[in-house]
């Protein structure tokens, strides 16, 4: 990964006072249900429920009411919470309801559910909150997954099982954000370590070290998949476009913009499976090692935070942690309001863009240059 870092000028804060700079302005956002406004997918461009910029928001301000020990966080984060448990946006008890996009379901995959989950667990054990835990597991826990591919389905807000996720970040997020959960059910324990003991046969690499965009078991599993259950024929596409997507332009640049996810997810899981022997894999390391992190700065994929998706990644698995700094300060470069202290963007909704700070949620205070 590069050292790309902003001009050294400005001023200097940690990142647990940008934290709190950033989830003071939020309180102004929060609506009086708790929620927060919603953005719109900046992938694809469509419009998104509140549960992704919520479930961002809950993370952040449980967070900064853990480290400043403040009142009004707490009533925030709370509220937030509230809010995720509420049956707006889990209509029928099943999954949330994350988005409303003509021919797409309204799950948005297993990513979709993943950051409920993640912001439930890490509220929930920070707030003394019984019932987000109990939450965050059931929708954990309605998700079937296969123990022989070592995957999950996707299921739709009315509960219908929807096949596998084939797209292997989510498979990674939704794993990654469920961690935190396993100190407190071995049913999401025993499913994350099979998750990652089957990890390295559906994860393809290109030659660099870029992670390909598809979940790919085997075609002899993929197959025997398709005969216990029809529903899972998709799988068998995979096979057939896999080698044409090898070779699509188009597809690597994709694939470049989820690089940074693809490792922020894994980053997740080290910190909560350190033990576990995928880390040591070939694969994990070479996509670990072979990248840099210019490339994706250009890219309309993806992570909108790639710095911090990948100073995450130095944290979990490198020993240098003098890269983490430099990397967090390119994506406030240019992005951090220096007045409110929320990050914005020209291409992303604002509402988006702010509420991925709380990626630092998961790294130790660090001292960075937030400009002037």
């Amino acid at each position: 990964m590069s050292n790309s870092a902003p001009d050294s000028d400005g001023e200097t804060i940690t990142t647990y006072e940008l934290l709190e700079r950033s989830a003071e302005s939020a309180l102004e956002l929060q609506r009086e249900d708790g929620s927060f406004p919603p953005g719109r997918n900046y992938t694809y461009d469509e419009p998104e429920t509140p549960v992704r910029t919520t479930s961002h928001w809950t993370m952040t301000l449980s967070e900064v009411y853990d480290i400043t020990g403040k009142e009004k966080f707490q009533e925030a984060a709370d509220a937030a919470v509230d809010y995720l448990l509420g049956d707006e946006i889990r209509p029928h008890g099943y999954t949330y309801y994350c988005r409303d996009a003509s021919g797409k379901d309204h799950c948005n995959g297993l990513v979709g559910q993943a950051y409920p989950i993640r912001a439930l667990a890490h509220a929930g054990l920070i707030l003394e909150r019984q019932d987000a835990i109990g939450i965050a597991e059931e929708v954990f826990t309605i998700h079937p997954f296969d123990e022989e591919l070592g995957l999950w389905e996707r299921v739709e807000i009315d509960g219908k099982k929807l096949s596998f996720d084939r797209t292997l970040n989510h498979q990674i997020l939704f794993a990654a954000g469920s961690s935190k959960l396993a100190s407190e059910s071995n049913i999401v324990a025993d499913r994350i370590t099979t998750f990652l003991d089957r990890l390295p046969s559906n994860m393809e690499l290109h030659s660099d070290g870029l992670i390909k965009h598809y979940a790919r078991p085997s075609p002899i599993d993929a197959v025997k998949a398709v005969i216990r259950r029809p529903r899972h024929w998709p799988l068998l596409l995979n096979e057939m476009v896999f080698h044409y997507y090898s070779r699509s332009a188009e597809r690597r640049k994709k694939e470049i913009g989820y690089q940074p996810v693809n490792l922020k997810g894994l980053a997740q899981l080290r910190m909560q499976f350190p033990e576990h022997g995928v880390w040591s894999n070939n694969k994990i390391r070479t996509a670990l090692e072979a990248f840099d992190v210019d490339e994706c700065s250009d890219i309309d994929y993806g992570s909108i935070t790639p710095g911090m998706s990948f100073a995450l990644a130095e944290y979990a698995f490198s020993a240098d942690t003098g890269r983490i700094a430099p990397l967090i300060e390119m994506d406030l470069k240019g992005q951090l309001d220096h007045t409110t202290y929320l990050l914005t963007s020209d291409t992303v909704s604002d509402f988006d863009q702010s509420s991925t700070i709380s990626i630092l949620v998961e790294l130790p205070d660090h001292d960075v240059c937030v400009g002037s």
